[in-house]
């Protein structure tokens, strides 16, 4: 590399010394480690202290006009090796502010010297280092303060300070105001799926869960002050090719983590990269070739960087937390991984298959946490689908997700999931309510945790409540389609279907292969007597393969209250033989019955479904199809035993 830099000067800068003749860069007179290309851009800068050095200078400046590397990439890299070393960060400078699109500069004071040829230019004690002006032009020896003018100088510094606070101290106040109220003042980070440039579909999963556990880690680093953008909003942009602007834009992020996955020679090369929105800065990048092994240290790496950079402090139990619910068996992690993609594709087979991956993990490890989570999130939603019977399921469910407890106290998983399988099979409500709290009191930015909070809230009546975590969970996954349901059955149980049909047709816009969302709609045209648009929503959800149990209850209540009494009566048959995929809810058998007004039929099934622990029991105290009922006696006493 070409270089032109003033061979034998000496830059003092706070506690930091910068020698030019021997590169090296000291901090409190201690030799810290900086890599040469750094070093030199280091040194431009402090040339031209105050000054914006723009990339281009830097380029024709550092970089051989024949060297064909990637000049943004180097000399992003540089930037933040600097930064590194200097504690500094990109989002609060001390030292190098970026400006967009132009450059950057050099913000401290600075003093020079220059070391004479005889003279070994060596790091000397910097206990109590002089307070000197920045440099003169003429390039001499570094000017002292004069003493007749020092006191007159320190009261000028004095008011000159006090003046800074006082204004910062406004902006901060306005700055804080402004924000209060929407998202709390937390900056609101994105982490994009990675993008897998390995060639190799059987990587899927490692790309996936690599994705998954960056967002639970980075969640769990400060959610006081830093949101992250669930995974089912996030990953809607693999392979988008957008924009950083109309991704930020569209999640309402401050910040993009970005990435790439290759393979070289057998292993791995991960690239991690921050990304500001508002002008597409680059904050920090770092490659990594990690082993099956490493991942854990990766994402500490990761985690401990974004907090440098958006200048959060990185809390002492962070690592602990993080090493609480992970592994250091990488056949165990592989396992874990497997598991986690198999269960996020929500088919009968791939949770019963994620249930083996799960169970070979804790086989291989006894004290992975994050594992018996897993295990726990599959057996619930085996159970909550109806793929097994309920007495099948949630015990299993309940039982690993208390072995999570005992090994990672404070998981917020783990109490999620265990106030989940208490609201939908113990119905146990006041442990729901105090497991949902205490799972958002230890990680504010648990989004699927507010979302079934929200649920709830909705099942026991307290609609404005739900209203407000179903808000909170819609800012950490603007693209879920599964909030926006949610959101359109609190309007429904507000007698509000139209608006309902809203949320409803936004969900399948954001998903248009969402069976659960065509019938939400379903019920919505129901509600507003469109039979027609009804049924062809019915006709859509079970072409996109959804729950045969929901497809035939809600085109059975359709067909009762339009008047079509024999296909009602013969949905309700259909249903009550048991000759469907998965399994029979005398839940949905009883809401037909309901709809045709035969209400003892109606209650007899309710009472099945109350025998049998029916996953949708808890629901009859909010749904209207439920009104015709609610003076009956057998009602109110359902629902007495209940609680409800």
């Amino acid at each position: 590399m070409g270089s032109d830099v003033h061979a034998r000067r000496r830059y003092r800068f706070g506690v930091f010394q910068l020698d030019t003749f021997s590169g090296e860069l000291y901090k409190h007179g201690i030799r810290i480690k900086l890599q040469d290309q750094p070093c030199q851009v280091l040194t431009v800068l402090l040339e031209r202290v105050g000054e914006v050095v723009t990339r281009e200078e830097l380029r024709q400046r550092l970089w051989d006009h024949d060297t064909f590397v990637d000049f943004d990439h180097s000399l992003n890299i540089s930037i933040n090796k600097l930064r590194d070393a200097l504690g500094d960060a990109a989002a609060n400078p001390r030292f190098i502010e970026t400006l967009p699109r132009k450059g950057y500069r050099f913000l401290a004071a600075v003093s020079v010297e220059d070391v004479p040829e005889n003279r070994t230019p060596a790091a000397t004690p910097m206990t109590n280092p002089p307070i000197q002006d920045v440099p003169s032009s003429n390039g001499g020896d570094s000017q002292q303060i004069s003493s007749p003018k020092r006191s007159t100088l320190w009261l000028g510094l004095a008011i000159l300070v006090l003046a800074a606070m006082a204004i910062g101290g406004w902006f901060w106040w306005k700055q804080e105001t402004a924000t209060k109220g929407t998202r709390n003042s937390r900056v609101m980070l994105a982490v994009l799926p990675f993008e897998d440039l390995t060639g190799d579909r059987g990587n899927d999963f490692f790309v996936a869960g690599l994705h998954d556990e960056l967002i639970a880690q980075l969640g769990r680093l400060y959610p006081s002050r830093l949101g992250i953008i669930a995974r089912t909003s996030s990953v809607q942009y693999a392979g988008a090719h957008k924009s950083i602007d109309q991704i930020g834009r569209e999640l309402h992020v401050d910040y993009v983590l970005d990435g790439t996955i290759r393979s070289v020679n057998g292993k791995f090369r991960v690239t991690a990269e921050l990304i500001q929105v508002s002008d597409q800065t680059h904050l920090w990048v770092e490659t990594y070739e990690p082993g099956m092994g490493d991942i854990l240290m990766l994402q500490e790496d990761v985690a401990r960087r974004v907090s440098q950079v958006l200048s959060m402090e990185f809390l002492p139990d962070t690592i602990q937390k993080m090493e609480q619910n992970a592994t250091q068996n990488a056949q165990a992690h592989e396992a874990y991984l497997r598991g986690r993609f198999l269960w996020s594709q929500e088919t009968h087979q791939s949770l019963d298959e994620a249930v083996i991956e799960f169970q070979k993990a804790v086989s291989l490890d006894p004290k992975y946490a994050l594992a018996y989570v897993g295990l726990a999130d599959t057996y619930n939603v085996l159970g909550g689908y109806g793929f097994i019977p309920p007495e099948q399921a949630w015990p299993k469910g309940k039982a690993a997700a208390a072995k999570a407890l005992d090994l990672a106290p404070n998981s917020s998983d783990a109490y999620g999931t265990m106030a989940f399988a208490a609201f939908y099979y113990d119905w146990n409500w006041s442990e729901t309510e105090e497991l949902f709290r205490k799972a958002l009191s230890i990680n504010p930015n648990n989004q699927v945790a507010h979302e079934f909070y929200a649920s709830y809230l909705h099942a026991m009546g307290r609609l404005d409540e739900a209203d407000k975590q179903i808000r909170i969970a819609q800012d950490l996954d603007p693209l879920s389609g599964w909030v926006r349901d949610d959101k359109g059955w609190i309007l429904l149980s507000r007698h509000r279907p139209a608006e309902a049909a809203i949320e409803f047709r936004k969900a399948i816009e954001l998903n248009p292969r969402f069976p659960a969302a065509h019938l939400s709609l379903a019920v919505a045209y129901l509600r507003l007597k469109q039979y027609d648009k009804a049924f062809q929503e019915v006709k859509e959800a079970e072409r996109l393969g959804g729950s045969p149990t929901r497809v035939l209850e809600i085109r059975g209540s359709i067909q009762a209250v339009s008047g079509d009494i024999a296909g009602a009566e013969a949905t309700a048959e259909t249903l009550k033989s048991g000759k469907i995929s998965g399994r029979m809810s005398p839940y949905s058998v009883a809401l037909i019955y309901t709809a045709l007004g035969r209400n003892s039929e109606a209650l007899d099934w309710l009472d099945k479904a109350f025998q049998e622990k029916d996953t949708w029991t808890v629901w009859t105290k909010v749904l209207v199809e439920w009104d015709s009922l609610r003076d009956e006696p057998r009602f109110k006493e359902l629902q007495r035993k209940l609680n409800l």
